[in-house]
C-alpha cells in the first residue's frame, strides 16, 4: 500500500488497484489489470499511479480530483480528503469539520441546511440553533437511496437532483414530490431564496435558456433565451437584473421585466452580484477582477481565481481549491456615482466599504 495526500492505494486484490482513504475506507476502483497486481507507486506531488502486474504489464493512471463544494452567502462547504466536509464561515474565518467516513460525492448548503451525498445515501444536516454565527451541525435526516446526479442542491425541506435534462425534488424522507423535464441538459442551478418549501431556483440550460422554477410549482417559467450554452448565472439583490455568462465567455446583463439587454462584457469566466447593492456586480477575466457599477465603465484590479460571491466590500474568490475572502474598497464606484450626482447611491456604496 502507498499513500499520498490523505489517501492510499492498495493492490493485489482481484487483479485491481483500490483507492482507499487513510482510515481504511474503500472509495473506488482505479485500475483493472490483466493479472494480479504485484507493485504500485505514486508520482510525488502528482496524481499519477503506476501499477505492475504478474503478466509483466505496466499501467500509468491519472487521477483527476474535482472540486466538490457549495456556497450560500458567506458560508462555504467543501470536501476534504475525499471523506470529510469542511464548513467555513468566510467573514469570521471559522471552520468546522464533519467526518462522513465515506466517499463524499456532492455537497450542497443553504441557510441552516447542509446536504452531503455519499455512495448509497444523502445525509441532511441542520444547525443546532438559528444563530447566524452558529457553526455546530447535527444530522436531521438520511435518505437511504443511491442517486446518480450531475448537480445537487438543498432547500429548507427538499433535496433537488439534476440529471441531464431532468430536475427532481425529494422530501427529506426520500419521497419524490416533483419532476421537471426541460428541453436541454442543465448546466447551472442556483437557489435564490423564498419561503420554506416554496423556494425559487435559477436554472441555466445547454441550449441557452434560463428558467425560474419554484419548488412547489410544476411549471418552469422562461426568463431569457440566449443562442449560446449557459455557463454561469446570478440575479441581483432586488431580483430586477439577471447576469449570464455563456460559452463564449460573454457576460450579458438583462432587465428581467422588459427582457432588455442592458450591457455586455467580454472575457468573463465567473460572476456575482453584490448582495448589498442592486446595481453592483463583479466578474473574473484573465487574471483580473472587474467591478461594474450601474452602466459605468469597469474598474479592474489584478486577482487570480474565480469570483463566486460578493457581499458589501468582500469578494469571495476560489483559487487553487481554496476559498478566500478579499477586501475590495468601493472607492472607484463611489466616485463614479458622485460624478453623476447620484449621492444617495454613492452613500450606500461608501457604507459598503468606500474610502
Amino acid at each position: 500500500m502507498v499513500s499520498r495526500r490523505g489517501v492510499s492505494v492498495d493492490w493485489g486484490f482481484q487483479q485491481r488497484d483500490r483507492f482507499v482513504h487513510q482510515g481504511g475506507i474503500y472509495l473506488t476502483k482505479v485500475v483493472e489489470m490483466g493479472s494480479w497486481a504485484w507493485c504500485v507507486d505514486v508520482f510525488p506531488s502528482q496524481n499519477y499511479i503506476i501499477a505492475g502486474s504478474h503478466d509483466g504489464s505496466i499501467k500509468v493512471t491519472q487521477l483527476n480530483f474535482t472540486t466538490v463544494h457549495g456556497l450560500y452567502k458567506d458560508r462555504y462547504a467543501y470536501r476534504e480528503n475525499m471523506t470529510d466536509v469542511i464548513i467555513q464561515n468566510l467573514l469570521q474565518d471559522q471552520k468546522v469539520k464533519i467526518k462522513c467516513r465515506d466517499w463524499v460525492k456532492k455537497v450542497a448548503i443553504y441557510k441552516y441546511r447542509l446536504a452531503v451525498q455519499l455512495p448509497d445515501k444523502i445525509i441532511v444536516y441542520e444547525l443546532y440553533s438559528d444563530d447566524i454565527s452558529d457553526m455546530h451541525y447535527r444530522v436531521k435526516d438520511k435518505i437511504m437511496q443511491r442517486f446518480e446526479c450531475n448537480l445537487l442542491v438543498v432547500t429548507a425541506h427538499h433535496i433537488l437532483l439534476c440529471k441531464d435534462h431532468r430536475l427532481q425534488s425529494f422530501s427529506f424522507s426520500g419521497v419524490k414530490e416533483r419532476e421537471w423535464v426541460l428541453e436541454a441538459n442543465i448546466r447551472y442551478i442556483k437557489v435564490i431564496g423564498g419561503p420554506p418549501g416554496k423556494e425559487g431556483l435559477l436554472v441555466g440550460l445547454r441550449n441557452g435558456q434560463v428558467f425560474k422554477i419554484f419548488v412547489d410549482n410544476p411549471f418552469p417559467m422562461l426568463i431569457i433565451k440566449q443562442p449560446q450554452c449557459i455557463r454561469c448565472i446570478d440575479i441581483s439583490m432586488g431580483r430586477n437584473k439577471l447576469a449570464i455568462i455563456d460559452e463564449t465567455q460573454t457576460c450579458s446583463v438583462y432587465d428581467i421585466k422588459s427582457k432588455k439587454l442592458l450591457f455586455q462584457e467580454p472575457n468573463a469566466t465567473s460572476l456575482a452580484w453584490n448582495t448589498h447593492n442592486e446595481d453592483m456586480m463583479c466578474f473574473s477575466s484573465n487574471g483580473f477582477l472587474n467591478i461594474k457599477a450601474s452602466n459605468f465603465p469597469v474598474h479592474q484590479r489584478k486577482m487570480q481565481g474565480y469570483v463566486v460571491g460578493f457581499t458589501g466590500s468582500k469578494i469571495f474568490c476560489l483559487k487553487d481549491f481554496s476559498m478566500q475572502a478579499v477586501d475590495v474598497p468601493q472607492s472607484a464606484p463611489m466616485n463614479q456615482y458622485i460624478e453623476k450626482k447620484m449621492f444617495h447611491t454613492a452613500y450606500k456604496s461608501s457604507v459598503s466599504g468606500g474610502d
